[in-house]
């Protein structure tokens, strides 16, 4: 089980990178469905849909939803949904949740890469798939709570400013994947 979801988060914590060409075409000739799907089928995970295409050109929909291009967005990292510091504080993206990220992956002896803060929600996966790969449910169990409480307003903020529905989809498919894996493993 803890094999499965170490699958799916590799292949959800791609939705959430900047859109290269191998990633835009794994979207249109169905290879990322395909992929999620199954997973979620051999989770049991319940109302995970095909994802739909991109209306826009993909890496203009990815900097509209996450980086600000035009209005507001959501920003794809955990330290601008966490209160910190004075208790409420928002919007800063280097707290706390960051600087945890960047000691488990020096301790990993990996670097951050620089197009993204530590607590990303692609490196967040990518760090738990890793957990979840040499099945250490226990270690993933703190992990989990301790990163993934901010997912729902990351969902909520997308829905709420994105006009993109495959990023709609994603965070969607995001939560009851995360969802599913706290009731498994949490």
């Amino acid at each position: 089980m803890a094999h499965s979801y170490a699958d799916c988060y590799a292949a959800l914590a791609t939705c959430f990178q900047h859109p290269d060409d191998d990633f835009v075409e794994a979207v249109e000739d169905g290879t990322l469905a395909t992929t999620i799907a199954e997973c979620a089928e051999d989770l049991g995970v319940r109302g995970v849909e095909t994802p739909p295409s991109f209306r826009a050109p993909p890496r203009e929909a990815y900097l509209r939803t996450f980086e600000a291009f035009d209005g507001e967005y959501a920003p794809p990292a955990e330290s601008a949904y966490e209160a910190w510091w004075d208790g409420d504080q928002r919007g800063i993206l280097s707290g706390p949740p960051a600087a945890d990220m960047r000691q488990r992956y020096e301790a990993l002896d990996a670097e951050v890469p620089p197009a993204y803060p530590a607590d990303h929600v692609s490196l967040l996966l990518e760090y738990a798939s890793l957990l979840l790969e040499t099945a250490d449910t226990a270690t993933y169990a703190t992990f989990h709570e301790a990163h993934f409480a901010w997912l729902p307003a990351f969902r909520e903020r997308v829905e709420a400013t994105a006009d993109a529905p495959f990023y709609h989809w994603a965070v969607q498919t995001l939560d009851r994947v995360t969802s599913a894996a706290a009731d498994e493993f949490c």
